[in-house]
């Protein structure tokens, strides 16, 4: 018999593809701090340089200074357009439900959607199992589970479901400024895959998610109710050739919200909704040295952009209710050409079309071109070039966190916004795989912006709409990302530093002169450890620092024929207070007993109380009346979760 040596090393968690792909395991999370006893994967992103959200509670995530709709975020290829809970204090995935996600800045080739900023997807787990498997997390605060069934000898059925019961126990945390919270929440996920030979794969995920919201007054007399809802689907379909691979996917995913507030003796309503559905087959081969991808892709879109309804003693207004219809068609290819041993090109066009209705057109041809050079196995360096479009648009209303945004598509009076991307990067792997270092530089010219300029106490005045309260301009997004990890050892981790300005010009506002836009964090440093102190224990933490969110501040406010006019200050002007936290877990896993294991995460969110300013609003205190801050919704947040898995 002969010698046989096998070798093997851990995954790691973080891996960075020369390509600029960064994927993160799900699992990895189990030794990271969780909020309410489960890890959440949307918080752990913004732990990377270049990825924040605007304060702890925010929804939605910026990447490299664009708005979160300016960048693409899917759960198998299906479109989730709010992926947020509890005003974004964590997302809609469930961990246990998917085996990975990965996120691209900016280094997009031509089979990208067309969005401007960057791409965050979510990989459901795929294989086809032979046995049945649970992977479940208990806390006091929600629990979540994914049990694996297999349906047959080729064929296997995921189903996961998560829900919240934060009243029970946590109640008296959820009050700040005189009202009190009730919350509640469910996430179901379903992956079905089945692979009947060695060339064909057929995959399908459904995803449906609630959040209800209640904010009781100090009388308990008014009641303020925010309810929204997320489904997504999608349908894939691959076939392996031994010179080719084809596959096709098709998605759909329908988001809607609803809020109703009552203050002051006033009643607010306000309700959007938008809806998406595809299809995209896609072909790939090699010719030579040269690796070849091509693809179509087809999206209709039905957009309900956001009406509201004010009533009250003096006020009494409303909007119409509009439904927007657009179909948007794109064709693309993408080429990998070798040149020399060290040198590499990406080239790419994507060509694509845009018509809403009634009768307005765009076309847009986007190239996209990577240079990749490696002097040395540990060196990397690339430069990129991409030209992005973007035909839906979500303009936020409030900074509040609440999902009032108004959605939109392009028309004759609002354009498709445009980017020209520069990056420059440079990566260091150390030969043995336990240090890397990257760094990149970028640039984005952005043209034809929209944002919404002035408050959402604009909609008291008698003559108010949303379309006459956008400003429309360009902008520009750059800065330094930096980073350095330890990917082995009892000791893992990373710190990672952006420096960067996110910046907006308005002619409505001022022709010259540049503003901080709504996403701008100059600072924004992140420190991560996890340390492995035996078999059983481990110990993790993270160090977050960030600049102040601009704003624009509220001057005066005048009644004037029964309307409430407001006087503002320089736009986005003024910052809020810069916004600092620690989160430390202890996590101990018990010796297994054959298939199964068990584990505890003791977690602390929040570790020295800091009171992040969340947002500032115009308001009474007592019988004074002016700015109030809105402060996290509490000081320090304890959990236990407890992790089953057979």
């Amino acid at each position: 018999m002969q010698e046989v040596e096998v070798q093997a090393r851990t995954a790691r968690a973080l891996e960075t593809s020369p390509e600029g792909r960064l994927y993160w395991r799900m699992e990895s999370l189990a030794d990271m701090p969780h909020v309410l006893g489960n890890a959440d994967p949307l918080r752990a992103l913004q732990l990377l340089p270049g990825v924040a959200t605007n304060n702890d509670y925010a929804s939605g995530i910026h990447i490299q200074g664009c708005a979160p709709a300016q960048s693409l975020l899917e759960m198998d290829g299906a479109p989730v357009f709010n992926a947020a809970h509890l005003l974004g204090l964590f997302s809609v995935f469930t961990t246990s439900h998917f085996r990975g996600m990965a996120l691209v800045k900016n280094r997009h080739d031509a089979s990208f959607a067309n969005r401007t900023g960057g791409r965050l997807s979510f990989y459901p787990i795929d294989s086809v199992a032979h046995a049945v498997h649970l992977n479940a997390t208990v806390s006091f605060m929600e629990s979540e589970g994914t049990l694996t069934l297999p349906a047959s000898r080729h064929s296997t059925l995921y189903l996961s479901a998560r829900g919240s019961y934060l009243n029970l126990l946590y109640g008296g945390l959820l009050e700040f400024d005189g009202m009190a919270m009730r919350y509640g929440l469910q996430d179901y996920n379903l992956t079905f895959v089945s692979q009947p030979g060695t060339r064909d794969k057929l995959r399908m995920s459904l995803y449906h998610g609630r959040d209800h919201t209640r904010l009781l007054q100090q009388d308990f007399q008014d009641q303020n109710r925010a309810d929204w809802q997320n489904t997504a689907a999608a349908l894939h379909h691959e076939h392996h050739s031994p010179s080719s691979t084809f596959s096709q996917k098709a998605t759909f995913s329908h988001y809607r919200s609803n809020v109703d507030m009552k203050t002051g003796g006033m009643d607010f309503s306000l309700a959007s909704a938008i809806l998406q559905a595809g299809y995209a087959p896609e072909w790939e081969w090699t010719t030579g040295d040269v690796l070849w991808r091509a693809g179509t892709d087809y999206h209709y879109y039905r957009v309900k952009p956001m009406t509201f309804h004010v009533t009250g003693a003096a006020v009494r207004n409303s909007s119409p209710v509009l439904t927007e219809q657009a179909h948007e068609a794109s064709a693309y290819v993408q080429s990998r050409i070798p040149l020399g041993q060290k040198w590499q090109a990406d080239a790419g066009i994507r060509l694509s079309y845009f018509h809403s209705r009634p009768g307005k057109g765009f076309f847009l041809p986007a190239p996209r071109l990577t240079l990749r050079f490696d002097p040395a196995p540990a060196h990397s360096l690339s430069l990129h070039y991409g030209l992005y479009a973007q035909y839906l648009h979500q303009i936020p209303v409030s900074n509040g966190g609440l999902p009032v945004d108004y959605w939109t598509v392009s028309s004759g009076d609002t354009q498709p916004g445009q980017a020209h991307s520069l990056a420059l990067s440079y990566r260091y792997a150390h030969p043995s795989g336990t240090w890397e270092f990257e760094a990149e530089a970028y640039y984005k010219h952005l043209t034809r912006q929209h944002e919404y300029y002035g408050s959402i106490l604009n909609m008291l005045s008698g003559a108010y709409s949303v379309a006459q309260n956008l400003v429309h301009g360009k902008g520009r997004n750059y800065g330094l990302n930096l980073m350095l990890k330890k990917n082995r050892g009892r000791l893992t981790g990373w710190i990672g530093y952006a420096l960067s300005r996110s910046e907006r010009r308005f002619p409505e506002i001022n022709a010259t002169e540049w503003f901080n836009s709504s996403y701008d964090r100059r600072h924004d440093l992140s420190v991560v450890a996890n340390y492995r102190f035996n078999g059983h224990w481990s110990l993790g933490g993270n160090f977050v620092y960030a600049s102040g969110t601009p704003y624009t501040r509220t001057n005066a406010l005048y009644v004037i024929n029964n309307n409430l006019v407001g006087q503002y200050g320089k736009y986005n002007g003024a910052h809020l207070p810069p916004t600092h936290r620690m989160d430390v877990a202890l996590t101990y896993r018990f010796a297994p007993r054959g298939r199964t294991m068990h584990s505890l995460n003791f977690s602390v969110y929040n570790l020295y109380a800091r009171r992040n300013v969340l947002f500032r609003y115009l308001g009474f205190e007592g019988k004074q009346f002016g700015y109030k801050s809105v402060y996290s919704l509490c000081r320090m947040l304890p959990s236990i979760g407890y992790t089953l898995k057979f």
